[in-house]
């Protein structure tokens, strides 16, 4: 039996629903000549005959009427699989208001944002890049990403993924700087310090104890990305998130120092403002986000 075609199906389940191969044309929207071509080809290539036929009419064939009722259910399953699928696209449309912390924004949003359009290409994003804290219903945003612990009970919040902080410095800086391979050390060296901090609170990563260094800076700044950028210069050991220095680890362009220590791990979630119904655009946003920004953070 060779690959069936079923366009040949279809034709031939409407074609006994409609009782005519004159109505079959009509609800196929296809000239009488192709239904009967159609036919034909469907039985050549079963090898049996399914109808048959007069001058005005048909009438089924035992064999014709079992794979009718075998086939009808297939037709219909993948005609109500089709409609429902071509409403679900049509109504993910519209614009879609999603703010991100700067950092988080430019690194790992803008994959998500274009995967996400060319599976929905009726949808609009506008992004809002933002340390500040942004009200969402104040400013009509539908999905937010924010990172650290949450305090706004209103909201509709799905945790997606652990942020981890590290401590970098660049190849040169440990060349000119070898006594930085002892933690012991850490309090003497050139420390790219975020909002002006003077020592650290560390976790061991073997049993999650904590522990607390006092640090020298000579740099501060409120950005981590500024501080990851000060590292690659040479200017000192920075701890910044992991997720904004992977690829200059990777690269070698940075080096991840102390391994057994790490920073205090702060949440990932999706924010939404909450509603009764969230627009099927949010809840698919809301979903595809998640799956990739876990799959982003667990990478590392």
């Amino acid at each position: 039996m060779e690959q069936l075609d079923l366009n040949q199906i279809r034709t031939f389940v409407k074609l006994v629903q409609a009782g005519s191969f004159t109505k079959a044309a009509e609800v196929l929207h296809q000239p009488k000549s192709r239904v009967s071509r159609r036919l034909a080809a469907l039985e050549r290539d079963l090898g049996i005959q399914l109808v048959y036929r007069t001058t005005r009419q048909f009438q089924l064939t035992d064999a014709g009427r079992a794979y009718y009722e075998r086939s009808r259910g297939l037709v219909e399953g993948l005609e109500s699989l089709s409609a429902e699928l071509s409403e679900e696209i049509a109504d993910v449309s519209g614009w879609l208001r999603v703010t991100a912390s700067d950092d988080l924004g430019v690194l790992c949003m803008p994959d998500i944002l274009a995967d996400f359009a060319k599976q929905h290409p009726r949808v609009r994003f506008e992004l809002l890049l933002s340390q500040s804290y942004v009200d969402l219903v104040k400013e009509s945003i539908d999905v937010a990403v924010r990172i650290g612990i949450l305090k706004d009970s209103s909201l509709r919040v799905k945790k997606v993924a652990t942020l981890k902080s590290i401590m970098v410095a660049s190849p040169g800086f440990l060349e000119r700087y070898r006594q930085a391979d002892d933690l012991e050390n850490l309090p003497t060296l050139p420390f790219l310090s975020l909002n002006s901090q003077n020592k650290l609170d560390l976790w061991r990563t073997s049993d999650s104890k904590k522990i607390t260094v006092k640090v020298d800076p000579v740099f501060s700044a409120n950005n981590p990305n500024m501080i990851a950028q000060m590292a690659l210069q040479g200017r000192g050991i920075g701890m910044v998130p992991e997720f904004i220095v992977a690829e200059h680890i990777r690269a070698g362009r940075l080096v991840h120092m102390y391994k057994s220590l790490r920073g205090q791990e702060i949440p990932v979630s999706l924010v939404s403002p909450e509603q009764k119904e969230a627009p099927l655009k949010t809840k698919k946003f809301i979903d595809f986000a998640a799956k990739r920004l876990k799959e982003r953070f667990e990478s590392f």
